[in-house]
């Protein structure tokens, strides 16, 4: 096991820096933090143990907090401790929110670009085996990912028996999450009643299923590469050319028809993708239902996506602090941080910096609305005749999120923030926009 972190160590070249463990007192983790500690000589590492306290098993959480200082103790590291405020939602979606918005501050205060997580082998068998029975397409074969941005997984390739093995050599002992045998949770039944029926089957079904993990991340590698260079010549503005896409082959087609329609479908299937290239094959000057909200339009030799009630939305959430909020199907998270990075976000991302005074808004436009777009030092114009220039479909104006301060419009989602609200050194605001998880 500590070879397998020092060569994973070694491929991602991780040394001379500070790098933080998500620890949470079970074996997983404790295992991790021991290995770590063996090598950080050798990688001149700093390491920090990070523990999160969600406040939902009170009692056992108290007793993880001790633990975790006795254990940053015994490896004369430091730790950081932090608890979820009262009013967070006891949903496992905004849990994970606020555990990586914990996870991220806890690299920021320690200067680190590296933060350890301690999911393992058996964490990536269930995690493949719970999409196969819900529905999953090749990309969802590929499981949990070895790296990702600053979170990196070192034991994703070792067992949970290997870890139990490792810790009881090395007689360190560890807490029990009590909440992991509550057979309600599906991760829980696929672990403790599916997968020993695979056993049964091929007792080395474990690395049976990582070689298909391995080898559909090779894969989706290439495909990756070749479908997007064909989407690069055939669509422009969020529209395919529908001359290009029907002179491809289907299963070319199907890859672009799934990326294409990624959030919009309850069952993205191969049996609906197939009922969807039908139609487009079929039709020039036609629509078709999504779902409750959208249509696939195919019209002037375009495939696209339109609004299928273009009545704007009268949702508003009102904000008055820093933190998460719910809009319709997405999530807005605002925390200041100290300063604005390097690397400024480009206009079409769904993150942005800002210099803000609260209360706010998050909604759709309204009449009135005003915005002063960035670069521009000459007041405001009117919120519909910038849209009008940047040539944006009704459709789409009346689904843009807003962030606004009354009628002056602060940021628009994914497309330009305002010259008015743009950061300074004194006051910014992190804002992120992302869509709930399904």
């Amino acid at each position: 096991m500590i070879k397998t972190v020092e060569d994973f160590l070694k491929l991602y070249d991780i040394r001379n820096q500070n790098v933080v463990i998500g620890f949470s007192s079970g074996p997983d983790s404790c295992a991790l933090a021991l290995i770590v500690n063996e090598l950080k000589e050798k990688f001149n590492l700093n390491i920090i143990l990070a523990y999160f306290n969600h406040g939902w098993r009170v009692e056992e959480a108290k007793k993880e907090e001790e633990f975790t200082k006795n254990f940053a103790k015994k490896l004369n590291c430091e730790f950081f401790i932090d608890k979820a405020p009262k009013n967070l939602k006891k949903t496992e979606e905004f849990a994970r929110l606020k555990r990586y918005e914990f996870f991220e501050k806890t690299a920021k205060k320690y200067n680190s670009k590296v933060v350890f997580l301690a999911h393992n082998k058996n964490d990536n068998i269930e995690t493949l085996v719970y999409r196969l029975i819900k529905g999953t397409s090749t990309i969802g074969l590929m499981s949990i990912p070895s790296k990702r941005d600053i979170y990196y997984r070192p034991l994703l390739s070792t067992s949970k028996e290997e870890i139990l093995n490792f810790l009881d050599k090395n007689n360190q002992n560890y807490m029990l999450d009590s909440s992991n045998s509550d057979e309600k949770y599906k991760r829980n039944l696929i672990r403790n009643k599916i997968l020993p029926k695979f056993a049964e089957i091929n007792p080395n079904y474990f690395d049976s299923i990582e070689n298909l993990i391995k080898n559909s991340i090779a894969t989706r590698k290439i495909v990756d590469n070749y479908i997007k260079e064909i989407e690069n010549k055939i669509i422009s503005d969020g529209k395919i050319n529908h001359q290009s896409y029907t002179a491809l082959d289907i299963e070319i087609r199907l890859e672009i028809l799934n990326n294409f329609l990624y959030d919009k479908l309850k069952y993205r299937n191969r049996a609906n993708l197939i009922k969807l290239d039908s139609f487009i094959l079929n039709n020039e000057n036609s629509k078709t239902s999504l779902n409750k909200d959208e249509f696939l339009v195919v019209k002037n030799n375009k495939i696209y996506l339109r609004k299928a009630n273009s009545k704007i939305s009268k949702n508003t959430v009102n904000i008055d602090k820093e933190g998460i909020f719910e809009f319709e199907n997405y999530i807005v998270q605002i925390k200041k941080v100290k300063s604005i990075p390097t690397t400024f976000p480009k206009d079409n991302e769904n993150i942005c910096y800002l210099s803000l005074d609260f209360p706010l808004e998050i909604r759709h436009r309204e009449n009135g609305d005003k915005f002063s777009p960035y670069g521009l030092k000459q007041g405001s114009i009117k919120l519909k005749d910038y849209l009008i220039n940047r040539k944006i479909e009704q459709d789409k104006k009346d689904s843009l999120i807003l962030l606004s301060k009354n009628k002056e419009i602060c940021w628009i989602a994914g497309l330009k923030i305002s010259e008015k609200f743009k950061a300074n050194s004194e006051n910014c605001y992190e804002v992120k926009l992302a869509q709930k998880c399904k």
